[in-house]
């Protein structure tokens, strides 16, 4: 079995879907071989173990080819042109260009046509539940999945929560609910490799509160802001890290900040985005990370504290008590002061800390990538047949 697989999130600045189709491939291609895929619980491959086959939406990606995988495919036209013309119609399809493909997985939300079976991975439903909260090009990705439904493609998504919010929002377009299939992520890979940034290097010593994320609306980190400030008084030394690339959320972060007494307001720390060998140290070194978003389809920071032994405050939103299940302390996201009081019980309550760390690590250890990489080649199957 080939399977055409969209590379196009491993070109840039790599966010969480980036991270997730990175370890993807290597776990399909561990798997095929029959060595051990990334992260715990992996283990040799089935002998029907799908070959790879990459592919990139953009040919401008030909630019990043060093960041993307030997024999990345790219089509013959502007990627513009071919979004625009499978927002209106099912053609043209992708079967010449990906010549010897069996199945194809759009792992990005955008589904080509084509003649063989399509597997598309739809991580959240934000462009559905909230559009004004994403552009107007994400806002475009709904009429292309409702087509692409209509031809009968399969959807994969990483949470149950997910999964019901994609029957409730596209059933009429699905061929059944059956073509809603779970499989979970493991937790991201990071390389430790390079130099960690002297802004982070500074840090390493100061007890900080780390938020892992793009500065977006949905993640809620003014709210953060404005629980730190309820906090920062009665502990003098600690610091708030925003960690993650600039986004839509940022005005309200500045804002948030500004409110601030300034000696609260010069202990927030906004990074933009890091390097693995940055992630790595704030990981490592951070007293709580907080994740309070307002809804998250998944939400890999919060398993990448616990594989790292950091308790976890985060919110009672969206997948996220799927994900933390009982090893995160869970607040309402909206309440400044239940977060601050959650937070400042991590950092005071030893007893508290060590419970969550030590339900962490066994909570981050139930996800594997080697799992992921055979749920995704049985999906694969399924849709084949």
């Amino acid at each position: 079995m080939r399977v055409a697989v969209d590379v196009t999130p491993l070109v840039g600045v790599r966010t969480g879907i980036g991270q997730a189709v990175a370890s993807i491939l290597d776990a399909l291609r561990a798997q095929q071989v029959g060595s051990p895929g990334p992260g715990p619980g992996s283990r040799p491959g089935a002998p029907d173990a799908p070959e790879v086959i990459p592919y990139a939406l953009s040919r401008r990606a030909r630019g990043h080819a060093g960041t993307l995988p030997e024999g990345t495919r790219f089509p013959a036209w502007p990627a513009r042109m071919l979004l625009r013309a499978w927002e209106r119609s099912d053609g043209p399809t992708v079967d010449r260009w990906l010549d010897g493909a069996d199945v194809v997985h759009a792992t990005n939300y955008l589904a080509p046509p084509s003649r063989h079976p399509v597997v598309v991975s739809v991580w959240d439903c934000t462009f559905v539940r909230s559009p004004e909260l994403v552009s107007p090009a994400v806002r475009k990705v709904e009429p292309m999945l409702r087509r692409a439904l209509r031809r009968g493609a399969w959807v994969h998504t990483g949470s149950h929560f997910v999964a019901s919010e994609i029957v409730d929002h596209f059933g009429a377009d699905l061929a059944g609910p059956d073509r809603v299939v779970v499989v979970a992520p493991g937790i991201p890979v990071l390389h430790r490799e390079g130099e960690v940034e002297p802004a982070i290097q500074e840090l390493v010593e100061t007890p900080f509160i780390l938020a892992l994320g793009t500065i977006e609306p949905r993640k809620n980190l003014d709210g953060l802001v404005r629980a730190f400030g309820l906090l920062a008084p009665q502990h003098p030394e600690l610091h708030l890290v925003l960690a993650g690339p600039d986004g839509p959320g940022r005005r309200a972060v500045d804002l948030a900040r500004a409110a601030l007494p300034n000696r609260s307001a010069s202990r927030i720390v906004i990074t933009g985005p890091v390097s693995d060998a940055g992630r790595t140290t704030l990981l490592e070194s951070a007293a709580v990370l907080a994740y309070p978003s307002v809804y998250e389809g998944f939400g890999f920071p919060i398993l990448e504290a616990m594989r790292s032994g950091v308790p976890v405050v985060a919110s009672l939103t969206g997948s996220i008590p799927e994900v933390a299940g009982n090893a995160a302390a869970l607040v309402e996201p909206l309440d400044p002061d239940a977060l601050a009081a959650a937070l400042a019980r991590v950092l005071t309550d030893d007893d508290h800390r060590d419970e969550l760390v030590a339900r962490g690590r066994a909570r981050a250890a139930e996800f594997s990538w080697g799992e992921t990489a055979r749920g995704l080649t049985e999906l694969y199957a399924k849709a084949l047949g």
